[in-house]
């Protein structure tokens, strides 16, 4: 009896005439009924069935990362927990030449990125049936003859100290549904740690939410908080000769990249004001530039200041132009009442509005609910609290 016989099902449906006749019916069902399981099922088994099920529904959520998601092979936690496109051919970057060893390669998102920059990839991961799935991804992005897919533990994979390393440790092999703190990865923090300090280079991908800082901050490497979308995706772990900071925010937008580190702070570095008191424009930082611990430093390299402490709200005098920053000019400041505020949004007919809040326990969907914006002038709300009192911040996008 074969161990992964849903991987062979699926691999069915991919590999055969009859499998893929199937697959392009499911595929023209926005939502399969009974009534098309039942129809399917006269002519295919119900294993491949399903399999063709969860190709096609898994392709379709793959868009949002993959540009080639129509054809590759997915599986439902592989591709949740998969590195979108642009990040993995971001990082690869500064993978060029030479053999990378990609650990806990998962469905391959990595290991193809790093194909097209690299001279050859050893995609590693425990799973024999995410082997098959790299190996068919690597294919579709036409870097198959530069992959070697191989089944075993990261553990087990020699340090080569002439290779370069990706890995991407499992958040999901302890007890709990995802791990945040390093220590609960797998592999190990004791084989991350000697992968830093024996490896020739190499990248670590983590959770923007780990306790990346606590854990790896005292090393020598370089801490990368990547943006994608306006969410932070991922913090990654730079080490040996691919660092070359401390700390470094990261924006992706479609083609363009943005990064701020250290090294940009410390040339321009002075003590960050607080302004108390919202000027002609506010902005909205990145959240990659809060979580490495750098928009201090790069606000007032760009003659900002904050709101208030504890606030990540930042404003000045004068428009600022940044992927790192969404601008807003300022219409109106008040104290943050919501009856107050209703009755702005009636005599103004504000609509559709955009709500931000920093630093208050008030969730924008709540509120919209309250205020019940209907008209047609938009605007954003921009909702503060910190140290003093809290403020409700009236303001056009920029």
């Amino acid at each position: 009896m074969s161990l992964h016989p849903e991987a062979d099902a699926e691999e069915r449906v991919l590999t055969t005439d009859f499998g893929r006749e199937l697959l392009a019916q499911v595929g023209a069902i926005a939502r399969p009924e009974p009534s098309h399981i039942e129809r399917w099922r006269k002519d295919h088994s119900p294993e491949d069935v399903s399999a063709a099920i969860r190709i096609v529904e898994t392709r379709r959520k793959g868009t949002a990362k993959f540009t080639h998601a129509a054809d590759m092979w997915f599986e439902g936690i592989g591709l949740e927990q998969s590195t979108a496109e642009a990040v993995a051919r971001h990082k690869a970057r500064r993978f060029d030449g030479g053999v990378v060893f990609d650990l806990c390669c998962g469905i391959g998102g990595d290991s193809v990125a790093l194909a097209e920059r690299a001279s050859g990839v050893v995609a590693v991961d425990l799973d024999a049936a995410m082997t098959r799935r790299v190996r068919w991804n690597a294919e579709v992005y036409g870097v198959g003859h530069k992959v070697a897919p191989v089944r075993g533990r990261a553990e087990g994979v020699g340090i080569d100290r002439n290779a370069l390393f990706h890995v991407d440790p499992d958040r999901r092999a302890g007890k709990q549904p995802r791990a945040r703190a390093v220590a609960d990865y797998a592999p190990g923090l004791p084989f991350l740690k000697e992968l830093i300090e024996t490896a020739r280079g190499g990248a670590i991908k983590l959770s923007p939410a780990s306790d990346f800082d606590q854990t790896f901050g005292d090393l020598r490497v370089e801490i990368e908080l990547i943006s994608l979308g306006g969410e932070c995706k991922e913090a990654t772990i730079w080490f040996g000769e691919l660092a070359n900071a401390k700390r470094r925010a990261t924006v992706i937008q479609g083609n363009k990249t943005a990064t701020w580190s250290d090294n940009d702070t410390l040339a321009s570095s002075r003590w960050l004001s607080v302004s108390r008191n919202p000027m002609a424009w506010v902005f909205d930082p990145d959240p990659s530039l809060g979580r490495a611990g750098l928009l201090d430093g790069f606000a007032a390299a760009h003659g900002l200041s904050r709101i208030a402490s504890g606030c990540d709200f930042l404003t000045g005098p004068n428009r600022v132009d940044s992927p790192f920053l969404a601008a807003f000019q300022v219409d109106e400041t008040l104290p943050l009442d919501v009856k107050k505020l209703r009755r702005i949004v009636v005599e103004r007919n504000l609509g559709p509005l955009e709500i931000k809040t920093k630093g208050l326990d008030l969730r924008p969907e709540d509120l919209r609910k309250e205020l019940k914006p209907s008209g047609p002038n938009p605007a954003s709300l921009l909702l503060m609290g910190g140290r003093g009192p809290s403020l409700a911040i009236v303001a056009r996008r920029g």
